[in-house]
């Protein structure tokens, strides 16, 4: 216990309250975990937790009362709750929670559990050589979240099915580069613990009996993207996301299963998904609700044809998933969610103890529980005796029972952010098509953006998209016209315009547009090249120009991708200075030269002929 109030306290003592009947459902087990409804009235004997609790005080206490003196008598769920009195029997504080009991004899049905264990986090990178903070390693190393995911499922005999993001594998591949990685120019070394991390993770999802499901790449939000007519996206991410964990040698993922992020889809979203691929979608219990209204929790699956494709849906629980999200860091945090899973499954059985049936559990997606809490509930999953641990596929193959499939409407990535990343995707596009392989570092760049990681977060998602825009706008510029001015001495001349590929690495085929702002003033006769410029190196075009007057000109010079579209941030201007000596300012300037030549000869001539007279005078 621990005491945050403003008072100092004697004597503390700690009393158990509890009650003999079970409860009845579902139900009844969560209004009272809500704190609705009367604490149970029966109490048990006062003990003395403390001598003294000073204010910020901390006291470990355990109280315990036989199961005979309790009255439980069958296998259930019973309410019980703790309070803490002062001398003066003055209720301090009370905390409830629940006795899971199973006596000796109890034989019902157990309830099949098949997990979906999700190691799942943000993008760390705008472009694919541009990590934008140093959070991941932290996750990675000892006691980092993301460790503790990888330990706690890889130390059970529990078999677990991994969602697994490609993105975040191969963020941690990067960081493991012997060469190191850099965060927004800053060189790091290569990371020890992504490395670690990734062994760890690879001989995890090889265990025998567990199955490897990819999100598609960056783990996107379908259903805004879906809602948006980005689906093409969808597709795209997905196919990147199988292909990204063969590459990382982690081959063998489920590509006909997916969970959308929240559990949540529409009829869009389930579109979208079956043409990525999927057959089977797992949603939340909350979209996939029982019709019938059953008194206990029913087997998980229902079918729907969608895109004339019968596809096999399949509701995890919602309320476990929720008990899963319970903070477990503060103290007492960790047995209190123990407590209440152990209880929220044991009701499961209790339900319907006769009837077996099969249940899906997946914590939330960016999970971050205590390590200890990660390791109880598949722990208890495989040991308690009113469970037993299945595959995913148990739960894909039973029966469907009467679950209906309930449209969502909300969505996470606005309508305003995914216009602003389909016109960036656009101009990615364009510019990878100008490379000989059709490949840049950008186009994963895209996907990134569209992870649901920023639903709830949308500066972190603005952020990253910006830095992809300001590395994309670094790169176009890098291919560019060298030229700014020329003087034409006459009014025509030929110049030659040097283009240049500044980039360190990607060979890009370009065409160079030129053409006058005032063609009265100057005409361009250019014939448009294609030029393949490989990285660091440059090739020039020769323009013909003729003008019509002396003065300065303007010409533009365009880079046209493959399609004919010009890239970049808009045309190159040339400027173009005319001089006064064209043809005819030649002509008269010869006529001048000769009549001056002509008049000095006369001047000669005459001189001559005066010296001559003089001499014979």
């Amino acid at each position: 216990m621990i005491n945050q109030s403003e008072s100092g306290y004697q004597r503390v003592s700690v009393r158990l309250r509890f009650r003999s009947q079970p409860m009845a459902n579902r139900g009844e087990l969560e209004t009272y975990a809500d704190g609705k409804g009367l604490d149970p009235q029966q109490a048990g004997p006062q003990r003395l937790a403390a001598a003294s609790l000073p204010v910020g005080g901390q006291q470990s206490w355990s109280v315990s009362l036989k199961v005979r003196q309790m009255g439980l008598s069958t296998f259930g769920v019973y309410p019980i709750s703790v309070e803490v009195l002062s001398a003066a029997g003055t209720v301090l504080g009370h905390v409830r929670t629940f006795v899971t009991y199973y006596p000796a004899g109890s034989s019902p049905q157990k309830t099949k559990v098949a997990w979906v264990w999700p190691i799942i986090d943000q993008p760390h990178r705008a472009d694919d050589s541009t990590f934008v903070d140093d959070g991941l390693e932290r996750q990675l190393g000892s006691g980092g979240r993301l460790s503790n995911l990888v330990a706690a499922a890889a130390r059970t005999t529990t078999q677990v099915s991994w969602l697994l993001d490609p993105s975040l594998v191969e963020d941690a591949t990067r960081m493991g580069d012997t060469d190191g990685y850099s965060i927004k120019g800053t060189s790091r070394p290569q990371s020890v613990a992504a490395n670690d991390w990734l062994r760890s993770l690879h001989a995890a999802v090889t265990a025998p009996g567990d199955r490897l499901i990819a999100t598609p790449y960056a783990d996107p939000d379908v259903m805004a993207l879906a809602q948006h007519g980005m689906s093409d996206d969808v597709k795209f991410a997905a196919q990147q996301g199988t292909r990204t964990l063969a590459t990382a040698g982690l081959s063998g993922a489920t590509p006909e299963v997916a969970m959308p992020p929240d559990g949540l889809a529409d009829q869009a979203t389930l579109s979208s998904l079956v043409a990525s691929g999927s057959r089977t979608i797992l949603l939340s219990s909350s979209v996939l609700p029982d019709s019938r209204a059953a008194t206990y929790t029913v087997d998980p699956v229902a079918h729907k044809m969608v895109s004339g494709t019968n596809v096999r849906l399949v509701a995890y629980d919602d309320t476990l998933r929720k008990i899963l999200a319970t903070p477990t860091t503060e103290p007492g945090g960790t047995i209190a969610a123990e407590q209440r899973f152990l209880a929220e499954t044991a009701m499961i059985t209790g339900e319907a103890p006769q009837k077996s049936r099969t249940i899906v559990i997946t914590p939330p997606r960016r999970w971050n529980p205590s390590p200890a809490f990660a390791k109880a509930v598949l722990y208890y999953t495989s040991k308690m005796p009113w469970m037993q641990a299945v595959p995913l596929g148990a739960a894909e193959n039973t029966p469907a029972a009467g679950r209906v499939f309930q449209a969502q409407k909300d969505s996470g990535l606005s309508k305003n952010y995914l216009r602003q990343v389909r016109d960036l995707r656009s101009r990615v596009r364009q510019f990878t098509s100008i490379f000989t392989s059709a490949a840049s570092g950008f186009t994963l760049g895209i996907a990134r953006t569209e992870s649901s990681a920023w639903n709830g977060q949308s500066r972190k998602g603005t952020k990253l998209r910006d830095t992809l825009t300001d590395e994309l706008d670094h790169d176009i510029g890098k291919i560019k016209v060298l030229n700014d001015g020329i003087t034409m001495a006459g009014r025509s001349g030929r110049t030659a315009i040097t283009i240049s590929n500044g980039l360190d690495h990607g060979t890009v085929v370009v065409t160079l547009r030129a053409y006058s702002q005032n063609k009265t003033r100057l005409r361009v006769d250019s014939v448009n090249r294609t030029l393949r410029l490989e990285p660091g190196h440059k090739d020039q075009v020769t323009l013909d120009m003729k003008a019509s007057a002396n003065g300065i000109a303007y010409v533009n010079l365009e880079l046209l991708a493959p399609d004919g579209r010009p890239f970049g941030t808009g045309p190159h201007v040339l400027h173009v200075r005319t001089t006064a000596y064209g043809r005819t300012a030649l002509l008269i300037t010869g006529v001048s030269l000769a009549v001056l030549f002509v008049g000095v000869a006369i001047r000669v001539v005459r001189r001559r002929a005066e010296r001559a007279e003089e001499s014979v005078e």
